[in-house]
């Protein structure tokens, strides 16, 4: 099958890629993907820009791929997009458990190469989906992020990350905010 950089194509491609993801990857490397292809998922809707290709229509595939994932490994894997307020504690507990954690080198790299990818505009994205008062802002997520960066010796910048994620909050804004 060719390569196509058609953005229609490679969210077909994309989301039969995430509802089969549980029978290509172990839970964790999942899950960490899970939070990459909906960043990417995201931005790919806003290239689209048509109503048929809405945050609603990848959130539905999304909620299948974290059903299947649960199903597979026999835990409650919950979209993190169902509930961003719990979800933005939750995955900075996740983010700290590895600080103590006895992990293989080979999935630190993973997490540490898909911090600026995945984990900051995950959280930045779910920071502002979240409605509650209880709820970290921005200001106090960064800190945290920055935190668990140094624990886990991500080899980026916050200014690296800062850029990315400004670049992909304005390619987005108007996609993923009107919902």
């Amino acid at each position: 099958m060719p390569v196509s950089f058609e953005p229609r194509t490679r969210l077909a491609h994309l989301e039969e890629y995430v509802t089969k993801i549980h029978l290509k990857l172990p839970p964790d490397e999942a899950w960490v993907q899970l939070l990459r292809c909906r960043v990417v998922a995201y931005s790919l809707i806003a290239e689209i820009s048509e109503s048929a290709y809405s945050k609603r229509y990848v959130d539905q595939f999304f909620v299948q791929a974290y059903r299947n994932l649960s199903e597979s490994c026999g835990q409650d894997l919950r979209d993190p997009f169902s509930d961003p307020c719990v979800s933005q504690y939750q995955i900075l507990d996740e983010l700290r458990s590895y600080g103590s954690r006895e992990l293989s080198e080979p999935f630190l790299r993973f997490i540490r190469a898909e911090f600026k990818k995945a984990f900051v505009p995950t959280l930045r994205l779910l920071t502002d989906l979240c409605h509650s008062e209880n709820k970290y802002s921005w200001e106090e997520m960064k800190l945290q992020l920055m935190e668990i960066m140094d624990q886990l010796h991500v080899d980026v910048t916050w200014k690296e990350c800062e850029e990315k994620l400004e670049k992909y909050m304005k390619k987005i804004e108007g996609t993923i905010y009107m919902n």
